[in-house]
C-alpha cells in the first residue's frame, strides 16, 4: 500500500503574515502648528488653519472687531485669552455671522489645552448646530477621532461619515474615509469596512491613504478567503509604493496568495525580493524564507529545496520557521525517496521541538518512510506513535493513517489475525475518500483469511453496499463467496459466484467464481454442474493457475457419469497442467478409466507413464493382475510379466492372489527367465493345496528346472506332480514334460558318447509321448506329443513307426506347426 502525500498548507496564516494595515500609523487629525500635542487622537491627514476658511469681508462693526481681536489671540497661541474673547463675541452677539466659526476656534482652544471634554462639546455644537457651516466638517473629523480614542466606534465612525459627505477638501474627505473605516473594522463591519476602504483606494492620485487602504482591504479579504481579489491589491502595491516596508509586506502577501493558487515560478520571485529588503521584520523574514522553499516544493525542485534550506539555515529566525523548514526538508528527502534521510530529518524536529504541530506531523512522515522501508518494527513504531497522540490528538487524520499504516503493514505481511485487528481500529469513513475503499476492502480480506468470516461477510457486504461500481466489486463478491463458502452457508456462496460470471464475466474474479462452483458442485457430487464449471474456467482462462484442478474436475465428473472416453483426455490434460497436485489422483483414475474400458494399450500406458513420474507410484493390484493376465492370453509375455510383477508383495508373498504368481511364473518361463520363474512358481505351490491345479504349477517348475539344465531336479517335480494329476491335461502335460527331460538326458548321452544309455532315454521318452498321443485328444497337447514322439522314435531307431506318427498328425492337425 502506498499512501499519497497531503498536500502542504501555506505555513503561516495571511493575516499573521506581516504588522496589521489596520493598526499602523498615519498622520495625525490634528492642525499642523499643534502636532507638539501628543494625545492619543487617531493619525488621519495634516489639518491647517487654511481647512477652516476665514468668514469673508464684511463691514467692520463692533462685533467684527471684537472677533478679530479674538482670532489674533488665538493665532498667537494664546489659547486663554482667545477662549474669552471668542465667549464675549457668543454672549455680545449670539446671532453673529461668526459664531460657527467662533464655536470651533473655542473648542480648537480647549483642545490645545488638553481640555478634550470641554473641546468635544463645542465640537458637538457645532455640528450639531451649524451641520451646513463651514467649520463642521473639521468639527465632526475632531469628534471623530475623539470618540474613536474613546472606544466609541459607532458614533467615531457616524462623525467620520459626517465630515466625509459634508467636506470640499479632497484630503480632508479621503482621511475621514480612512478613519471611518478603521472604526467600521473595530466595530467589526466587514462590509462597510470594505466599502470605505474602497472608497479611499478609488482616488489613485495625491492619495497618502491609497498604500495604506490598499494593504488593509487586501488584509480583510484574504480574511474573508477572498484571494482571488486580494491578489490585485498586493500587487498594484507592489507597482505603486515607494515605501521599502509596505514592499516587503505586499511581496508576501502576494508570494504567498501566489503560492497557494499553485503559481510558485511567480511566488518565488516576490520571496526573494522580501529577503532582500532591509525594512523586511524578522517574522515575514522567516515567512519568506520559508515561501521560497515551499514554492520549490510545489514545482516539485526538492533539491532546491533541500538546497535552499542548507543555504539559509544559519539565518532562520526563532520561532516556528525552523521546524517548518525542516518540515519541508524531510518532505522533499521523501519525495525523492530518500526515505532514511527523511527519518533523519524527521526526527531532529521531534527531539529539538517536541510537542509542536510539526513535531507531530514529522512523527507521522516518519512512521510512513518506515512503512514504505518496509522496517520489520513498523507495527511497533505505529502503535507506540498512535499511544503517544491517543489523548491530544484522537480525531486528527494522522492517528487513523498511522493505524491504517499499522493495519496495511501486517496485511503486507501475511499476518491476516493482527491486520484483522488493526483494520478494525481504522475509522474508514474518516480516511481520505480515495483510500476507503481498498482499506474495506483489505479489511474484509484480512479478516476471512483470520477465520472470522462472518465479520468478513459484513465487511464485504458493507463495501458492496457503499462501492457498488468500484473496480474491486466483483473480486468482493467473490471474496464474499468464499467467506459464505467457509461459513458453511454453501446457498449464499453461488449467489455469489454466479453473480459474478453473469455480471463481470471477463474479469479476474470470474476464474476464482468459476473454481468455487465447480469445487461445490464437487462437494455435492453434481457432476454435470462440475463439468460445466470447470470446462467454463480452462475456455476463458486456459492458462489459470487453477487449470489443472479445473482439468481434473472435468475428469472426475466425466469418470462419474462414466463416459470413460471424455474423462481421459480430461485426467491427461489435469497431469499435463499440473503434475504436482494431479498425477496420483488422475492417475488412478485413468488406470480405472482404461480398465473400465477394457483397454490394454491404454492402461498399460497410464501405469507406465505414472511409474515414470513417481517410483512409489500405488497401482491398483485388480487392475494391474488384469492386465497381466490379458497380456498373458495375447501371449505378450514379457509385458505380462512387468505388470503381473507390479500386482505381487515379494516382502508378503502370502498376501498377493495365488494367481498371480502361477501366471507369473509362467509367463517368465515364456520368456526364458527360469531363475525367476521358479521363484514365482514356488510362492504358487506354497499356498496351494495338493490337486491338479497345484500339478500344473509343478509343471511349470519342471520346465524351468529342464531349462536350467537341472536335469534330476525337473525329474523329480515332474513325478511329483504326476502324483497330484492322475489324468486329464494336467497329467498329459506332465508326461510331455517328463518326455523332454527324457530327452535332454539322451542328449547329454549322446554328447558323452554313451550312445546305448542315450537310446534307452530316447525310448522312455518316446514312450511318455506315446500315452498323450494316443489317449487324449486336446487341440494344444494332442499335436504336440505327436509331434514329439515321431522325433524321440526317430532318436531310438524307430523311423517306420515314426513316420507313422507324423502321417497321423498331419491328418488330424494339418495346420500345426511344430517348434523348432
Amino acid at each position: 500500500m502506498r499512501r499519497p502525500d497531503l498536500s502542504l498548507i501555506v505555513a503561516v496564516s495571511l493575516l499573521g503574515v506581516v504588522t496589521s494595515a489596520i493598526g499602523q500609523a498615519v498622520p495625525r487629525a490634528v492642525p499642523v502648528e499643534d502636532e507638539e500635542v501628543q494625545k492619543p487622537i487617531p493619525r488621519a491627514i495634516p489639518v491647517n488653519p487654511n481647512e477652516v476658511p476665514p468668514a469673508p469681508p464684511k463691514p467692520k462693526g463692533p462685533d467684527q472687531d471684537l472677533f478679530d481681536y479674538a482670532s489674533m489671540v488665538y493665532e498667537r497661541g494664546e489659547y486663554a485669552i482667545a477662549v474669552q474673547s471668542f465667549g464675549e463675541y457668543l454672549q455680545n452677539y449670539p446671532s453673529g455671522s461668526q459664531v460657527p466659526l467662533a464655536l470651533f476656534r473655542i473648542a480648537e482652544c480647549y483642545m490645545k489645552q488638553n481640555q478634550l471634554k470641554v473641546a468635544e462639546t463645542y465640537y458637538q455644537e457645532v455640528v450639531s448646530r451649524y451641520p451646513n457651516s463651514e467649520g463642521a466638517p473639521s468639527a465632526a473629523y475632531r469628534l471623530g477621532a475623539m470618540r474613536f480614542n474613546a472606544k466609541d466606534f459607532e458614533e467615531s465612525a457616524r462623525q467620520f461619515a459626517f465630515c466625509e459627505t459634508k467636506s470640499t477638501l479632497p484630503q480632508v474627505r479621503l482621511a475621514a474615509s480612512y478613519n471611518k473605516a478603521r472604526a467600521y473594522q473595530m466595530l467589526g463591519d466587514t462590509a462597510r469596512q470594505v466599502a470605505a476602504l474602497q472608497t479611499v483606494i478609488s482616488t489613485k492620485t495625491d492619495n497618502p491613504y491609497r498604500e495604506a487602504a490598499l494593504l488593509t482591504l487586501g488584509t480583510v479579504l484574504l480574511a474573508q478567503d477572498k484571494k482571488a481579489e486580494a491578489l490585485p491589491l498586493f500587487q498594484d502595491l507592489l507597482k505603486e509604493s515607494k515605501d521599502n516596508a509596505v514592499l516587503s509586506e505586499a511581496s508576501v502577501k502576494a508570494a504567498v496568495l501566489l503560492a497557494e493558487t499553485g503559481k510558485p515560478d511567480e511566488a518565488i520571485p516576490l520571496f526573494e525580493r522580501a529577503l532582500a529588503i532591509p525594512e523586511t521584520s524578522p517574522l515575514n523574514r522567516g515567512i519568506a524564507l520559508v515561501g521560497v522553499v515551499q514554492a520549490l516544493f510545489a514545482k516539485g525542485n526538492y533539491d532546491g529545496v533541500i538546497d535552499n534550506y542548507n543555504r539559509n539555515s544559519g539565518v532562520l529566525p526563532e520561532g516556528e520557521t525552523r521546524p517548518k523548514m525542516l518540515l519541508l526538508v524531510g518532505n522533499a528527502y521523501r519525495m525523492k525517496k530518500a526515505y532514511a534521510r527523511a527519518v533523519e530529518v524527521y526526527l531532529m524536529i521531534e527531539q529539538g521541538y517536541p510537542g509542536s504541530d510539526q513535531a507531530f506531523e514529522a512523527g507521522y512522515w516518519k512512521l510512513y518512510c518506515f512503512y514504505l522501508l518496509d522496517d520489520k518494527d513498523l507495527g511497533e513504531f505505529a502503535a507506540a506513535f498512535i499511544q503517544k497522540h491517543l489523548q491530544d490528538r484522537a480525531q486528527h487524520e494522522f492517528l487513523n493513517l498511522a493505524r491504517l499504516i499499522r493495519a496495511d503493514f501486517y496485511f503486507n505481511k501475511g499476518d491476516y489475525a493482527n491486520a484483522a485487528n488493526s483494520y478494525s481500529d481504522v475509522q474508514i469513513d474518516k480516511l481520505p475518500v480515495k483510500l476507503q475503499p481498498g482499506t474495506l476492502f483489505n479489511k474484509g480480506w484480512a479478516l476471512a483469511e483470520a477465520g472470522r468470516h462472518q465479520d468478513a461477510i459484513s465487511a464485504f457486504s458493507q463495501f458492496l453496499a457503499q462501492f457498488p461500481a468500484h473496480e474491486f466489486t466483483a473480486k468482493a463478491l467473490a471474496r464474499r463467496g468464499l467467506a459464505y463458502r467457509s461459513a458453511k452457508d454453501i446457498v449464499k456462496a453461488v449467489a455469489d459466484f454466479q453473480r459474478v460470471v453473469k455480471e463481470y464475466t471477463n474479469s479476474d474474479a470470474a476464474e476464482v467464481a468459476y473454481l468455487q462452483l465447480g469445487l461445490i458442485a464437487m462437494e455435492q457430487r453434481d457432476s454435470k454442474a462440475m463439468i460445466a464449471a470447470f470446462e467454463m474456467l480452462v475456455k476463458k482462462y486456459p492458462r489459470s493457475q487453477a487449470a489443472g484442478q479445473a482439468w481434473y474436475g472435468i475428469g472426475r465428473g466425466y469418470f462419474d457419469l462414466k463416459d470413460w472416453e471424455k474423462a481421459v483426455p480430461a485426467l491427461e490434460k489435469a497431469i499435463e497442467v499440473d503434475k504436482t497436485a494431479n498425477l496420483d489422483r488422475a492417475s488412478q483414475m485413468l488406470m480405472l478409466a482404461h480398465y473400465a474400458q477394457q483397454n490394454v494399450d491404454g492402461l498399460s500406458q497410464a501405469i507406465d507413464n505414472y511409474r515414470k513420474a513417481n517410483e512409489n507410484a500405488v497401482i491398483p493390484p485388480n487392475v494391474v493382475s488384469w492386465l497381466g493376465l490379458k497380456l498373458y492370453d495375447m501371449k505378450l509375455y514379457a509385458r505380462s510379466t512387468k505388470y503381473l510383477s507390479l500386482a505381487t508383495t515379494p516382502d508378503a508373498p502370502e498376501n498377493t492372489d495365488p494367481r498371480v504368481w502361477n501366471y507369473l511364473g509362467m509367463a517368465f518361463l515364456e520368456t526364458k527367465d527360469y531363475e525367476a520363474s521358479i521363484k514365482a512358481i514356488d510362492h504358487f505351490l506354497k499356498v496351494t493345496p495338493e490337486s491338479a491345479v497345484k500339478a500344473r504349477g509343478l509343471m511349470t517348475k519342471g520346465r524351468a528346472l529342464l531349462g536350467l539344465g537341472k536335469i534330476q531336479e525337473a525329474e523329480k517335480v515332474a513325478q511329483e506332480g504326476l502324483g497330484f494329476a492322475k489324468d486329464g491335461k494336467p497329467q498329459a502335460l506332465l508326461l510331455i514334460l517328463e518326455g523332454d527331460i527324457a530327452m535332454a538326458a539322451g542328449n547329454e548321452l549322446e554328447k558323452a558318447g554313451d550312445a546305448s544309455g542315450a537310446l534307452e532315454k530316447y525310448k522312455a521318452a518316446a514312450g511318455k509321448f506315446m500315452y498323450p498321443a494316443q489317449f487324449f485328444d486336446d487341440g494344444e497337447v494332442t499335436p504336440e506329443a505327436m509331434d514329439k514322439a515321431a522325433k524321440a522314435l526317430e532318436k531310438a531307431g524307430q523311423a517306420e513307426k515314426a513316420g507313422d506318427f507324423r502321417k497321423s498328425l498331419k491328418d488330424r492337425y494339418p495346420s500345426y506347426k511344430a517348434e523348432n
